[in-house]
């Protein structure tokens, strides 16, 4: 005789209805986490289409067009407003000489005002890089490269001589629109509405931008591209805000007014006050002293420049200057380049071991605690000036640095002058005992235009 559940409980003693609720709890609780393990295992999480992303940057747009981008903010634009020649192409071939490159672009390619996408296009932009009156910073990079039109649709780049890192240089072609800019001058084009409000082909399309009475633009809106030829972008929305000082844009981002920003420092992350979080990228970037030997005589000395690279504690800088966001680099190739082994670091040295090793190649200390040496006639004094742009954990940075080589007996100057100054004056006339820099390698790892001695003169 079938019993109904009322029925079965009643005819439960005490213990066995415990008994009972107790397998019925733990039975349901198996049961969801089978469930939960089922789906987990059955399904996979992806990410859903729509929303607005918002950005703060303190850096302001000035060229988003990608033959004349220079400055991050602008380089950033570029690759949300314009497509690559490898998403533009369906299919891109090298001969067996690796002279030849042959360029085959999708059809039905539209730029944002509806003018179609042709082999045109690219090779107007190839040719306005080469041309010295445009001013382009990759001028360097497109030299000796013929673009020659095969159709609508197809083209080839013929190299003077087979080049290993060309594959990457094609990869960071960014297309402009020939229809656009074919009748403006170059020496004009950067007069011209559409480097703010650019003619698109990339993921996204300008969409509106705000703007102070002093020209500061303050809000810059995206929206999504629908004919993109590459993998359609999932945020609707992106929208970038700029502020004057990190203490702004610190507080924007505190008050939900962003979503994130890459223009905080790493000794800035203290003035967040929400929660975040953080995503470190290894870049081919890396920062060092880069010593000047035909400008100053004690830096001509080996002893000397070995000494003071190894007496310095690299892994305190990253500590104290990028509050431990950085690695520690010893030679002019980063870890961060691929399949290229790096040699051992060199043996650190104490502030003792530094100062026995310098007398041991002459470098003796005189009456006010600095080390000289006898050269010839003269005596020279171990002094130099090193040059620092005025930059938060550089200047930190040099101050330490001074510090360290100070108590050795070397006598240091810090020579502090705006970014902009140090590149087109100082560094160009090669203006400097010592300089505190950065090095932006590209992906690549070609190293020639910075190590080979053809390049040591400017251009």
């Amino acid at each position: 005789m079938m019993l109904w559940p009322k029925q079965l409980l009643s005819s439960f003693s005490r213990p066995e209805r415990r008994v009972f609720y107790l397998s019925l709890v733990a039975g349901t609780i198996a049961l969801a986490g089978l469930t939960v393990i089922f789906v987990a295992q059955a399904t996979k999480t992806v990410p859903a289409r729509g929303g607005e992303y918002t950005e703060g940057s303190l850096e302001q747009p000035v060229y988003i067009n990608p033959v004349l981008a220079k400055s991050q903010a602008d380089k950033d634009l570029v690759r949300l407003l314009f497509a690559d020649i490898n998403t533009l192409a369906d299919k891109i071939e090298v001969d067996k000489t690796g002279r030849v490159w042959r360029i085959r672009l999708k059809e039905n390619l539209r730029w944002s005002d509806g003018e179609q996408i042709t082999s045109d296009d690219v090779i107007f932009t190839v040719e306005r890089l080469q041309d010295p009156e445009t001013g382009s910073p990759l001028f360097s990079k497109w030299q000796s490269v013929a673009a020659n039109r095969v159709s609508q649709l197809e083209l080839t780049l013929n190299l003077a001589a087979p080049y290993a890192f060309f594959g990457n240089t094609l990869h960071d072609l960014y297309v402009i629109p020939k229809h656009i800019f074919a009748d403006v001058p170059p020496a004009n084009w950067r007069l011209s509405d559409y480097n703010l409000k650019p003619i698109a082909s990339g993921p996204y399309v300008f969409a509106s931008s705000d703007r102070r009475g002093d020209g500061f633009i303050t809000i810059y809106s995206l929206v999504r591209n629908s004919d993109y030829a590459g993998s359609k972008p999932l945020i609707d929305k992106i929208t970038f805000r700029f502020f004057t000082s990190s203490d702004e844009l610190a507080r924007n981002f505190n008050n939900g007014q962003i979503d994130g920003t890459g223009d905080l420092a790493a000794d800035q992350l203290q003035k967040i006050q929400r929660p975040y979080g953080t995503a470190d990228l290894s870049l081919p970037d890396y920062y060092a002293f880069f010593f000047n030997r035909s400008q100053n005589l004690p830096l001509q000395d080996r002893a000397v420049r070995d000494t003071l690279s190894r007496v310095v504690d690299r892994d305190g800088l990253i500590r104290n200057a990028l509050a431990g966001h950085g690695v520690p680099v010893y030679g002019p190739i980063p870890p961060t380049i691929p399949g290229i082994t790096i040699a051992p670091a060199p043996q650190p040295l104490s502030i003792d071991d530094a100062g026995k090793a310098l007398d041991s190649a002459g470098w003796k200390l005189n009456d006010q605690g600095i080390r000289e040496k006898r050269v010839g006639k003269a005596t020279v004094q171990l002094s130099f000036n090193l040059l620092v742009p005025q930059i938060s954990f550089l200047e930190q940075t040099a101050d330490t640095l001074k510090s360290t080589w100070r108590s050795i007996g070397a006598e240091v100057n810090l020579d502090m002058i705006s970014p902009d100054e140090a590149i087109q004056a100082r560094i160009t006339n090669r203006d400097y005992d010592a300089i505190l820099f950065g090095m932006d390698l590209t992906a690549s790892g070609d190293l020639f235009s910075f190590w080979h001695s053809s390049e040591k003169y400017a251009p």
